[in-house]
């Protein structure tokens, strides 16, 4: 079942857009500056300033850069980076985009005097014009703008990617400030044999191993609108909104779709640790206190049984033998259609101070 490709290219060009989105704004601001002042080499060289006109190129052009550079980031640029260190990562992705920027500047006056002159593109006297405008100091006002919103783009899908989905604008806006009560899945995902492994390689190379697996978790956590919770150990707790969640059964297909982002990465595995590593997860789902913690570090954590139950179900794969549980109550609520997973009754488990039982499942393709 290959869940990732849609999932993947329904999130990847929406990152995109945020970027293009990003740029426009910049592009309407720095239209709406210009102006204001109303002084520049702009309108000194042109003679031709119409702010409808320059509004309305400046939205489009901004708005096809960040388009431009945004797929470049995202498609070609943030798998190759993910080795750097935070500051090499934004340097190269500042100074790629600055870049893409200034060609690009170039090309869009041509077609900007191209249009507003009614001349063909390649005209010598559009030609010449947007040369001129290009040395201009107009210019270097604009590519030293066009390199602060590099920055700032850049900056921001990178804290973005350290907080999760949600994570910076829930800290920004404060909104578990004040501790609510509110309902999520949870998947707690285990490393198996981990203790083996790390007594078989030595534990800086388990280190390695363990940043690797992680690494390869993530695309499929994000792909499916999932959060990681914490990191603890060979473990990754990752959670959704219920409405994520249950959305097209996202959590359950998060599980398969982090199958298959080790499959396909099974030869670098073995060559690099001599194993490839298989992991075991629990899912449930229940109300959850949720509210920010701490004053250094301050984090969002999340309190309740349900974490306590899904970690009880995760570690009952061992002893049941099976790759993933979950529980009755999820399941019932996820809506599985039978044709695209079997379901099976395992069982169910007694839980600490609780007089109802846990009924589990398991699941296979």
């Amino acid at each position: 079942m290959n869940f990732i490709k849609s999932a993947k290219f329904k999130y990847d060009w929406g990152r995109v857009f945020q970027i293009a989105i990003f740029w426009m704004l910049g592009g309407v601001i720095d239209a709406l500056f210009l102006y204001m002042i109303s002084d520049s080499f702009y309108f000194a060289a042109t003679n031709r300033y119409v702010f409808k006109h320059h509004f309305f190129a400046n939205l489009a052009s901004y708005f096809l850069v960040g388009l431009i550079a945004g797929s470049i980031m995202v498609f070609w640029l943030r798998d190759r980076l993910r080795e750097l260190s935070f500051f090499s990562s934004l340097l190269v992705q500042v100074v790629v985009m600055a870049t893409v920027v200034m060609f690009l500047s170039l090309f869009l006056y041509i077609i900007f005097f191209s249009i507003v002159d009614e001349l063909p593109l390649m005209d010598d006297e559009v030609l010449k014009s947007a040369a001129e405008l290009f040395l201009s100091p107009f210019n270097t006002r604009n590519t030293i703008f066009a390199f602060f919103l590099a920055i700032g783009s850049v900056f921001f899908l990178n804290v973005n990617d350290r907080y999760g989905p949600g994570g910076l604008q829930a800290h920004f806006f404060g909104k578990y400030h004040q501790p609510r009560q509110e309902e999520r899945i949870f998947m707690f995902v285990d490393l198996k044999s981990s203790t083996t492994i790390a007594e078989q390689i030595g534990n800086i190379k388990f280190h390695n191993l363990l940043n690797d697996f992680f690494k390869d978790l993530t695309d499929p956590i994000l792909y499916t609108d999932g959060e990681v919770y914490q990191y603890v150990g060979d473990e990754v707790i990752v959670t959704w909104k219920m409405k994520h969640g249950l959305e097209d059964f996202n959590c359950v297909r998060c599980f398969y779709a982090m199958q298959e982002a080790i499959i396909a990465r099974k030869k670098n595995y073995e060559e690099k640790y001599g194993l490839v590593p298989e992991f075991k997860a629990g899912l449930h789902c229940g109300e959850v206190t949720t509210g920010e913690i701490g004053v250094v570090k301050r984090d969002i954590v999340y309190s309740g049984d349900v974490l306590n139950t899904t970690a009880r179900i995760q570690a009952m794969c061992n002893e049941l033998k099976a790759k993933i549980l979950l529980s009755k109550y999820l399941l019932d609520k996820l809506n599985i259609p039978p044709s695209s997973l079997h379901q099976r009754e395992m069982g169910e488990i007694d839980l600490r101070g609780k007089k109802e039982k846990v009924v589990l499942y398991t699941l296979s393709e």
